[in-house]
């Protein structure tokens, strides 16, 4: 007999069930508390003969109810249980946001709004079992990078610490290096400089931050998080400066071989199609994200069909015959930086 409960605040004394169930690092206490602090935290517990087989944390925002458990895979079931209730309980939600899904839908009255792939490695047992299976160029690339770095700096140290070892002043670097980057190649960061706390913070929680640093300067950094024995790459960065090291991949396949260290079992790289992914051999996940509504109705029909017509862009955009036109915008905006 299936029951549900819904209840006020962060489920904090079920943190770490969702981390076990879950093995998400967004869809834990410590996440949702730091990087949504003004939102309205209500959860549900659905229970089959009074044990608890799901735990489904959400947010109420106008007419929307934003559901927090993302990276995640529930049945289909869970989910119209999920969303009857909350329709059942708040007469103001008119729709059901639901990002992040590593299994698709055939919801009632839903469409799909974006589709990404998270790219995930299964982590071997050993370090010389990975690097068998990447390819020869690969290989090669990296052991000629090391030891052209070692050569030219011989203090070159590659650093990986956790959780409360992490210092606010190393994330801070990382990030601003990032930012960097970003401007560099045309991009407009999506975060600014104030969101470093909130990646310190939480990384004093899951934090792994691993970095290559040269006489004291940082060159290359990664943030991390490591949740139930599966670690995410957050954020991956370097010094331009120092780009004819390949620094970046460098500190990528260093912090890989402290996961396989660690004895973790998959390495998530997370959304974006990047070909270092694959040559790093992470295969891509599809990740589907929903909106479910309350009723059929106008407002229905125009996000549906701005949805399909977003993703059509995206499709376009992100294609081969686009991408002429992708780098002279960016190199337009390198200049204009």
């Amino acid at each position: 007999m299936i029951s549900v409960e819904i209840h006020k605040n962060l489920p904090s004394d079920y943190e770490f069930w969702l981390v076990e169930k879950y093995e998400s690092y967004i869809t834990s206490c410590r996440y949702i508390e730091i990087y949504y602090p003004a939102h309205q935290i209500n959860y549900m517990l659905i229970l089959e003969n009074k044990n608890l087989i799901d735990l489904i944390i959400f947010g109420n925002e106008g007419n929307t109810c934003i559901c927090f458990n993302s990276l995640v895979t529930m049945p289909q079931e869970v989910i119209e249980i999920f969303a009857e209730n909350v329709f059942n309980k708040y007469p103001t939600v008119q729709k059901i946001r639901l990002a992040g899904s590593y299994k698709s839908y055939n919801l009632k009255r839903s469409f799909l709004f974006s589709k990404s792939n998270d790219y995930i490695l299964s982590l071997p047992i050993k370090t010389d079992d990975y690097y068998s299976q990447l390819g020869s160029t690969t290989r090669r690339h990296i052991k000629n990078y090391n030891a052209k770095l070692l050569r030219d700096y011989p203090d070159v140290r590659y650093i990986t610490v956790f959780k409360n070892d992490i210092k606010e002043s190393v994330i801070d670097k990382i990030v601003q290096l990032s930012f960097n980057r970003m401007k560099s190649k045309g991009i407009t960061p999506g975060k600014s400089p104030k969101d470093t706390n909130d990646f310190y913070r939480y990384s004093q929680h899951y934090g792994c931050v691993a970095y290559i640093e040269i006489n004291g300067q940082i060159v290359a950094g990664s943030i991390s998080h490591i949740l139930n024995n599966r670690i995410y790459l957050y954020m991956i960065t370097h010094d331009n400066n120092f780009a004819k090291y390949n620094v970046g991949q460098l500190c990528i396949v260093n912090l890989i071989k402290a996961s396989i260290n660690l004895k973790l079992s998959t390495f998530h790289f997370l959304w974006g199609d990047n070909e270092y992914k694959v040559r790093l051999q992470a295969k891509p996940h599809a990740l589907f994200s929903y909106v479910i509504y309350r009723a059929y109705s106008f407002s229905f029909i125009v996000n549906k069909i701005k949805a399909k017509s977003s993703r059509t862009l995206i499709n376009i955009r992100q294609s081969k015959y686009s991408k002429p036109l992708r780098e002279a915008i960016k190199s337009y905006r390198r200049k204009s930086t």
